[in-house]
């Protein structure tokens, strides 16, 4: 087992709009990320303004299930 986080606290975003994300290039990031064989995601509500979570959700949960 790989012992590394991603931390998802600073998002790639458009236009300085910290709710804006560039899925386009998190979502190459967090394929990165796995490919590489890491699988720990690190986000909390309060980042980006909230967001963070919608994000992950969508760069990672909605490509990547689970089974």
């Amino acid at each position: 087992m790989k012992n590394l986080g991603f931390g998802m606290m600073r998002l790639p975003v458009l236009n300085g709009n910290p709710t804006d994300f560039d899925y386009e290039q998190l979502n190459k990031m967090v394929d990165a990320f796995l490919e590489a064989g890491y699988n720990y995601f690190d986000t909390s509500f309060v980042y980006h303004e909230d967001k963070s979570e919608e994000a992950v959700r969508k760069a990672l949960v909605e490509r990547y299930p689970r089974d």
